[in-house]
């Protein structure tokens, strides 16, 4: 029982990650709970739209669809509610992936290379100028979220009759009127869609063992950004208790982005204010003090 009560928030964490790859596969598994993608989808029959895919195929088009905005506010609201990049710490298959990977970086590692924290705000913007630019959604193209996701719900081993169907309901942009599909209806062309996205996660954890912890999640993914961007202004972040932490830095061995903890756990402030923080709350459960706890900052900082 205390095992379980010293990892509660790491395994609720996993209970929603691999909840959300069941709510993928609900059409395969003959439910009607949601359909589509982690780009764009039906829950319970509401549509909703990721912000950046929203901004993204709308710079493409060069046109404002309104059901669009509709579908990506609703999962603004609750994001900025919980906290900004939640979606990288609860939801996102990649960051999943780049956590199993963290300790054979630690024991493999050949280099860790840190970009500069600027550098995934430049790559943001180049994606959505190459959309206007090219007038389709470059990102969107490329990314593994939404080809991994796409590739759970629809799975692989279909008939090539259900095909067409499934793929247009899933890869469209809801009730936007502007369609973007990733693959053709050839059942041909997704098997190779499928591999390719096989070897984007090869790629990504390599990099991730050999040359830079969780690279993609932190330098690289512009939907990881956007929620950056937003979980500035989320009032909900750790706090930490300066009386009671002992500087024993286990919290950074469990953090992907532990840059985020350098200020509060050296006195700097009373808050993991940096908004690359993923509230993923593995820092509360190792911490051996309980110096860390997830609450809300309403008022301005004032440090004591």
């Amino acid at each position: 029982m205390n095992k379980i009560a010293q990892n509660k928030w790491r395994i609720l964490r996993r209970i929603v990650q691999f909840g959300i790859i069941l709510l993928l596969l609900s059409p395969l598994l003959k439910l009607s709970v949601f359909r589509g993608t982690l780009i764009s989808g039906e829950l319970f029959g509401v549509s909703l739209v990721d912000p950046f895919a929203a901004i993204d195929f709308m710079m493409a088009a060069k046109t404002i669809y309104v059901s669009v905005i509709f579908g990506a506010l609703i999962l603004v609201g609750f994001y900025f509610i919980v906290g900004g990049r939640v979606f990288c710490g609860w939801v996102c298959p990649i960051y999943l992936l780049s956590e199993f990977s963290l300790k054979l970086h630690k024991k493999f590692a050949l280099y860790n290379m840190k970009p500069s924290a600027s550098f995934k705000y430049y790559l943001f913007a180049l994606f959505l100028l190459l959309s206007v630019i090219t007038s389709k959604p470059v990102f969107e193209l490329i990314s593994p979220i939404g080809i991994i996701s796409q590739n759970i719900a629809l799975g692989i081993d279909r008939p090539q009759a259900q095909f067409g169907k499934e793929l247009e309901s899933s890869v469209d942009i809801v009730n936007s009127g502007y369609s973007s599909s990733l693959m053709s209806d050839s059942y041909y062309d997704w098997q190779i869609l499928f591999n390719s996205s096989l070897w984007l996660i090869v790629l990504i954890l390599l990099v991730d063992i050999f040359f830079s912890k969780g690279w993609w999640c932190r330098y690289a993914c512009p939907v990881g950004t956007f929620y950056t961007l937003l979980g500035k202004y989320s009032p909900v972040k750790i706090k930490i208790d300066h009386v009671a932490c002992t500087k024993c830095n286990e919290c950074f061995d469990v953090c992907l982005p532990s840059n985020v903890l350098i200020d509060p756990v050296q006195g700097n402030t009373n808050w993991v204010i940096d908004s690359s923080c993923t509230n993923c709350l593995n820092c509360i459960d190792i911490c051996p003090e309980d110096a860390l706890k997830i609450s809300l900052k309403i008022k301005k900082e004032n440090l004591s």
